[in-house]
């Protein structure tokens, strides 16, 4: 009986907390995703339009909740724009970025979840990739990538486990689209 009412003090704790909202921190240069851009071939190219995938609802780019905390973007409360300045700051570390390049790199936010649950935390981020020359669609993909882990009964510990694993995607996501050999292909043909 005891443990049932610590229990429930424990939830009713929980809950009275309130929500905390916190913005994610500015993405840095990933040294695999710069490795590969280094020692491949690609040009130089500039980032384009970053979106919401049309049909999706407009909370999929504002925020995920993390139990009591709600994650958002510094970039206009914009999980594809924050997308965006993965790649563009990847792109610039690796000496790839040109704002007036002839190939234009697009995407539009089409998968973005996290879920801290007791056990087992998961979290998911996807987007169609379109890469443009001259204008015309070279290449179009959707990419996803997921992450899994353990995650603690205690707040304090799974929340910032969660926003971790959650941010972590952004640079897998850019670096599961530098390894797409039809990415590469696309990219590299004239």
């Amino acid at each position: 009986m005891k443990s049932v009412r610590y229990l429930l003090i424990v939830l009713v704790g929980l809950t009275a907390s309130g929500c905390i909202s916190q913005n994610m921190a500015a993405p840095q240069p990933s040294m695999p995703v710069l490795e590969i851009l280094r020692s491949s071939d690609l040009p130089v190219m500039q980032v384009g339009k970053f979106a919401l995938a049309p049909g999706k609802s407009a909370s999929l780019d504002k925020s995920v909740g993390i139990r009591s905390v709600s994650l958002s973007s510094p970039y206009e409360g914009s999980f594809a724009k924050y997308l965006q300045q993965t790649l563009e700051t990847d792109l610039r570390a690796a000496g790839k970025l040109d704002a007036n390049a002839d190939t234009v790199l697009e995407g539009l936010l089409t998968q973005s979840d996290v879920d801290a649950g007791i056990g087992t935390g998961t979290a998911v981020l996807g987007a169609k990739f379109s890469l443009l020359k001259g204008g015309k669609s070279v290449f179009e993909k959707d990419l996803a990538v997921h992450a899994q882990w353990d995650s603690s009964f205690i707040g304090a510990v799974a929340i910032p486990d969660a926003v971790n694993q959650y941010s972590s995607l952004y640079e897998k996501l850019v670096l599961e689209l530098v390894s797409d050999k039809d990415f590469k292909a696309a990219a590299k043909a004239q």
